[in-house]
């Protein structure tokens, strides 16, 4: 091309290449009709774009409550055993699926296009699971391929979701044309994956992460001998030496008030009596009208003071567990943490549960079960203000299928621990007890935690052996404390993430070694420790059993702890496993679910039962 007859000025731009500039120009001249065309319909383009988007990005959905008018192609996800709510007429709830079978357009005649609604519900649906699901338990538990594979997972369920609802919403007809049309879809929030998957995972991760492990790290072990974590600056003690080493059991309304105190400087309010769960929050009031996640108007089991005193009287049997671990490090008695209990010294945290029980106090000692949805609490705001509770947990396979048809056998996730519930004159001085539990908790720290919850028919807790008797109840305390420092001691050694949740075991795992111990079985379901952190559970408890022993000067006062540990290894060496289900182990494993799910929230869980049951009569007849 000749561009002599360009101006110098021009030919200056493109220094030693006219090629540059030919391109330029050529460009140019394509562009011109365009944009020619964009510049004077401009007017025209803008109003269609806000059309599209007032039919398609704007949808709304409302709610259709005629149950007549539900449609033909239902939709299934997280439904309820009609038995549980027939149980409780008292509280208005309904399942999930009957909640989204009620949505239709705000607009039936206006021409929704399915795919930009479906897409809004998946973000709308994945945002939210990512948000309450993937903070706790795929944190937890799915970290191993990093947060990508939490949000794959999770994406797959709301894609699963939207894609059928976005159908459902915009047809009446189960017939109607399309992908997945006529097709019924069950239970669209029962994740498809089995124990063994989720603790693979777990253990990859521990081999591939190692977690921070600097000079200002807190340590498990450092948080059991302050006494607590979770409370952050609000923790009674915050490792400035300021909480005394000798507590009197006297001062404990003292020290109750203190927190009080605090807690209104900090917030700016405070009520004492208040059983408040915080304000329910809209979901998305645009594409799923009146949901809300949160808790609705239900309220604690307890006031805010006895949580307070949940927690402290929780701090000081942490801080006495941390006791035996000072001593298998060949400290002295009088380096120990001590409570004053009506003048009598205790030095561990039976010695202080007996006291209790001395000056008046009912100790009652069971490990109990309930469901956990790892925060996705729903519940829809009636136009009267009022609440209606949609019930959710997190529901995993069990390993086992139905070998006639293949349908999986799914388990709603619990949440399990050693329950301590105390009552007397001044621990537990409320219309109930004092809850406690002791667990391997997801923050990190293996321990006795308050218990207070909602006050709700789902969230009832299942006991899983009779009511430990007095003895049995203060054996359980000390077996506790060496759990407590075997599982915090390893996670600090270790540098296991999570405190070795996950990898040591979840939450049941670490009570459910207590009971075995006791009682030489167990009714506990699922119980996921795995080989390879089992021997480094006989091992420490070894290592903790002979640094104990060594204390020569402590003498006779370790010898019950001494003998509990022995018991403890045994039960540790024969504990069942829900990793891996053999026709040889499924008898077992039926009775410990039939047990773990005593009723029925989710209709899963009674088809689960069913599923079991029927394969272990196959088992038993041919293995017994």
């Amino acid at each position: 091309m000749d561009l002599s007859h360009l101006p110098p000025s021009i030919l200056a731009l493109f220094p030693g290449s006219t090629g540059k500039l030919a391109l330029l120009l050529t460009a140019a001249c394509l562009l011109a009709p365009p944009l020619y065309y964009l510049h004077r319909y401009r007017a025209a383009i803008k109003a269609r774009v806000k059309e599209i988007e007032k039919t398609v990005s704007l949808a709304r959905v409302v709610r259709n409550k005629d149950k007549g008018a539900i449609k033909k192609n239902r939709v299934m996800c997280l439904e309820l055993d009609p038995q549980f709510v027939k149980d409780h007429p008292e509280v208005k709830m309904m399942s999930f699926g009957e909640y989204l079978s009620q949505l239709q357009p705000a607009e039936p005649q206006r021409g929704f296009n399915r795919l930009f609604l479906q897409k809004e519900l998946e973000i709308t649906i994945g945002d939210f699971l990512l948000k309450h699901l993937g903070r706790t338990y795929g944190a937890a538990l799915l970290p191993a391929l990093g947060a990508a594979s939490v949000a794959g997972s999770i994406a797959g369920v709301s894609n699963k979701i939207s894609k059928y609802l976005a159908r459902s919403i915009l047809s009446d007809e189960a017939s109607e044309e399309g992908e997945g049309a006529g097709v019924e879809v069950h239970q669209l929030l029962n994740l498809d994956l089995s124990l063994m998957e989720i603790v693979s995972f777990v253990n990859l991760h521990q081999k591939t992460t190692t977690p921070t492990n600097g000079a200002d790290t807190i340590t498990s072990l450092e948080y059991l001998s302050r006494g607590e974590k979770a409370a952050g600056d609000l923790s009674f003690d915050l490792g400035d030496g300021e909480f005394p080493n000798t507590f009197d059991l006297s001062d404990f309304d003292k020290y109750v008030a203190m927190m009080e105190e605090r807690i209104l400087e900090k917030n700016g309010s405070y009520d004492p009596n208040d059983r408040s769960f915080p304000p329910s929050v809209p979901i998305n009031d645009r594409l799923l009208p009146g949901l809300h996640i949160g808790k609705g108007d239900l309220q604690y089991t307890h006031t805010k003071k006895e949580g307070i005193e949940h927690r402290l009287i929780a701090c000081l049997l942490n801080k006495l567990c941390h006791n035996y671990y000072k001593l298998s490090c060949q400290g002295s008695l009088e380096d120990c943490f001590k409570v004053i209990c009506t003048g009598k010294e205790c030095l561990f945290p039976e010695e202080l549960i007996q006291g209790l029980v001395d000056t008046g106090h009912t100790v009652e000692v069971c490990p109990r079960c309930i469901l956990t949805n790892f925060g996705m609490q729903l519940c829809l705001k009636e136009d009267d203000g009022s609440f209606t509770y949609i019930p959710t947990a997190v529901m995993l396979r069990t390993g086992v299928e139905d070998t006639s048809d293949g349908r999986p056998a799914y388990f709603a996730a619990p949440h399990g621990g050693m329950d301590v519930n105390i009552s007397g004159p001044l621990i537990g001085k409320g219309s109930r007890p004092a809850w406690l539990q002791f667990y391997l908790c997801i923050d990190g720290v293996t321990c006795f935690y308050p218990d207070e919850d909602q006050d709700a028919p789902w969230a009832a807790k299942t006991s899983l052996t009779d009511v430990y008797s007095h003895e049995e109840a203060i054996r359980a305390i000390r077996m506790c404390a060496v759990v407590s420092i075997t599982f915090n001691r390893m996670a600090a050694e270790l540098n296991l993430p999570f405190g070795g949740y996950g990898i040591l075991g979840m939450c049941n795992d670490s009570s459910t070694l207590i009971d075995f111990a006791i009682h030489g079985k167990t009714n506990a379901y699922p119980l996921l420790s795995t080989g390879r952190y089992l021997n480094h559970t006989v091992a420490y408890l070894i290592r903790l059993r002979k640094d104990l022993a060594d204390n020569i000067s402590c003498g006779a006062r370790l010898r019950p702890v001494i003998d509990d540990i022995l018991c403890l290894i045994k039960s540790t060496s024969r504990l069942p496993n829900d990793l891996h289900i053999s026709p040889s182990t499924l008898i077992g494993t039926t009775r410990r679910y039939d047990a773990s799910y005593s009723f029925s929230v989710f209709q899963s869980t009674t088809d689960a039962k069913i599923i079991l049951r029927e394969m272990s009569d196959t088992a038993r007849e041919y293995l017994e």
